[in-house]
């Protein structure tokens, strides 16, 4: 007698699940400073900065930092550093 039955299997492996508190959210943006993460793909610079001066049109931002991490890895040690300075960082990936 065959076996009609169908397994599926997870591909995912073993899911690690971590709960954390979301940062609270200003009440403005104005005055704070901005940053800028961004990954080397083309055009995601132009998009980042371009986001950060419609939003310095309608309010007073301070000093931009802009920073880069690798297409498919984590930022470095310094460049995490270097983001403490800033107040909200813009991420974001474009092709």
């Amino acid at each position: 007698m065959a076996d009609d039955s169908i397994r599926i299997f997870d591909p995912r492996g073993h899911i690690l699940e971590q709960r954390s508190t979301l940062a609270a959210r200003p009440k403005s943006l104005a005055g704070l400073r901005p940053g800028i993460l961004e990954n080397r793909k083309p055009n995601v610079r132009l998009l980042l900065t371009s986001m950060v001066d419609a939003m310095r049109e309608r309010m007073d931002l301070g000093d931009l930092i802009i920073e880069d991490k690798p297409i498919a890895g984590p930022p470095s040690k310094r460049v995490m550093e270097r983001l403490r300075d800033c107040d909200f960082v813009l991420v974001g990936s474009a092709d």
